[in-house]
């Protein structure tokens, strides 16, 4: 009789002395609904480019969806913002079943 067991690959970001783990990103993603890498890094002091990463990978992974920026996080489109000038905002959603 043999027993498979599968081992769960768990990425974690180190946060101060904590660690940030993809589970707690996906999870902030859903709590927010729709957000971005900028407001993740705020919410767990971490750094951006750590979050952008975690971010891609969970989109990769099938986890996050990018959504399409002309959607802003406003819900007015990019023609309206007065931010277009060097706008290069991903946002990002849970991946809908």
């Amino acid at each position: 009789m043999s027993i498979n067991v599968t081992t769960v690959k768990v990425v974690h970001a180190i946060r101060g002395n904590e660690m940030i783990s993809l589970l707690q990103v996906r999870d902030m993603v859903a709590l927010y609904g729709r957000t971005d890498a900028y407001q993740i890094s705020q919410k767990f002091s971490a750094s951006l480019p750590m979050i952008e990463a975690m971010l891609d990978k969970l989109a990769a992974m099938g986890k996050l969806e990018q959504i399409d920026q002309l959607s802003c996080l406003t819900g007015h489109s990019c023609k309206q913002c007065p931010e277009i000038k060097k706008c290069n905002l991903k946002i990002y959603q849970v991946t809908s079943l």
